[in-house]
């Protein structure tokens, strides 16, 4: 009775999109999978970098940011149009996209914003907020820490 459990525990966790299980003590299993989470303080160097916390290396991915002035619906510096295509795509409309290379356990993407040396940004407060696995494709061991939010306020 207790193998067949174990057996129909392994078997769900496949199904669920576990990397892999293995054993972690006697009667234990631990699944392994990705986590994708932003590094959003990067933002104001123009980097967008998501790290993947989890135990098993992640298929590629997307990154999206979307910016706003504080308080307000848009009012951030437009993307140069020569970049426009490289970092947009209709089903993320109003964001920049960033595809992510598929990473291995605890290491992390970091993708230079090509433009972001061609932006002026006014004086005020600026909201970025990003979404790793976007498109939700990655089965990770935590769906919750995919979103975050930054405060980027410009003298």
């Amino acid at each position: 009775m207790l193998r067949a459990s174990i057996v129909t525990l392994v078997s769900s966790l496949l199904l669920l999109g576990a990397a892999s299980a293995q054993p972690a003590g006697p009667g234990r299993l631990t699944a392994r999978a990705p986590d994708l989470a932003p590094l959003s303080a990067r933002i104001e160097h123009g980097v967008v970098a998501v790290r993947n916390v989890g135990s098993a290396a992640s298929p590629p991915s997307i990154v999206t940011v979307e910016c706003s002035v504080v308080g307000r619906r848009g009012g951030c510096p437009e993307i140069p149009r020569r970049f426009a295509r490289r970092y947009s795509d209709a089903a993320y409309p109003n964001k920049i996209v960033i595809h992510v290379p598929a990473l291995p356990a605890g290491h992390v993407h970091n993708h230079n914003l090509a433009f972001w040396g061609a932006l002026v940004w006014p004086s005020g407060s600026y909201n970025f907020d990003f979404m790793a696995d976007a498109g939700s494709a990655v089965a990770e061991t935590n769906e919750a820490n995919n979103a975050q939010s930054h405060v980027w306020v410009v003298p």
